[in-house]
């Protein structure tokens, strides 16, 4: 687990260290709750660990941590915001107020210890990152959209520079969705090619044609994202499922209380995490549960991992804060 500190530094922790740290501070429940948070169908797992999560009876619990990172870097990324953190391919991409930056990690995925060996990709004030379909995009506000391809392919990545406002993208499923203000997206003309064995790549992605926009508004604090074949709009109403292929269209969640969206996400389990100007919650239908009160630094959900696919990290004003969702049970 990687975490980026507000002074640009990057620390680095184990997982299996987490764990034995939470059994230290709270025993087999905190054995348990490390499984509820790193070992999605057991992946990761130890069978200590998975027999304190069999006889784990309480559906809530807290464990709180003050843990040592097994590594920091050696260097900090110069920059008065950092405003993103993207792992993808073995690479660390970060969004910043002086640009995007590449941080490639060596073999077991431990840190660089050269400032040389980062690289910095887009000189712009970079408003965050979205990664998919072997692609990067960053989202430079006016400054357009640059999409990254075969960033996984050793010296063969390629920049893509679009000419079209972007405040943050999502790339997956066959799209590129573009979100020029924070109430309308628009779905970018995309080519995606497939290997023999079925794997996807973006290799090409071009802007709108003058007057030809794909751009579909949304309502006054409403939030929007592409999520495995399907679009969320999520508002203070609460969070609707537009199905991309059929049409289909369903309530997610219910009513954020009146209060305007900032952020919208989905785990892998189907629970839907929002946050607001003070509050951060995980709901699905008409159940919900708090996870965090106060203002909010970031939050990241991981729908395309299985193994943490019940994970919220989130950066809240004293700490981390590690959330494991489940349906009906937080």
């Amino acid at each position: 687990m990687f975490v980026l500190t507000f002074e640009g530094q990057l620390l680095q922790y184990d997982v299996a260290q987490l764990a034995r740290e939470m059994q230290a501070a709270d025993g087999e429940a905190g054995l348990a709750v490390a499984y509820g948070l790193f070992s999605s169908k057991g992946i990761g797992s130890w069978p200590e660990m998975r027999d304190a999560w069999k006889g784990f009876p309480s559906p809530s619990h807290n464990v709180k941590i003050s843990p040592v990172p097994m590594a920091r870097s050696s260097f900090v990324i110069d920059a008065a915001a950092h405003l993103d953190m993207r792992i993808f391919y073995n690479q660390i991409f970060l969004a910043t107020d002086v640009g995007t930056f590449r941080v490639p990690l060596r073999q077991q995925g431990t840190l660089p210890e050269d400032r040389e060996e980062i690289e910095r990709l887009v000189d712009k004030p970079t408003e965050s990152l979205s990664t998919g379909l072997g692609a990067v995009g960053a989202s430079l506000g006016d400054e357009g959209l640059a999409v990254f391809t075969e960033v996984g392919a050793k010296d063969r990545r390629r920049q893509i520079r679009l000419e079209v406002r972007s405040l943050r993208s999502s790339i997956g499923w066959g799209n590129t969705v573009n979100h020029r203000t924070h109430d309308s997206f628009e779905v970018l003309s995309s080519q995606v090619v497939s290997s023999k064995s079925g794997h996807k790549t973006l290799v090409g992605v071009t802007s709108p044609t003058e007057g030809a926009s794909d751009s579909q508004s949304l309502g006054e604090d409403s939030y929007a994202i592409w999520d495995t074949g399907r679009l969320l709009v999520g508002s203070a109403a609460g969070v609707n499922s537009h199905g991309r292929f059929n049409g289909r269209h369903r309530t997610l969640t219910y009513s954020t209380g009146g209060r305007p969206l900032l952020w919208l996400g989905a785990t892998g389990n189907r629970c839907i995490v929002t946050e607001t100007p003070n509050r951060v919650a995980v709901t699905r239908g008409e159940e919900s549960a708090l996870l965090h009160e106060g203002p909010t630094a970031s939050i990241r959900t991981f729908p395309g991992s299985i193994r943490y696919k019940r994970l919220i990290a989130a950066t809240v004003e004293g700490g981390f804060l590690l959330s494991a969702a489940f349906p009906f049970v937080i």
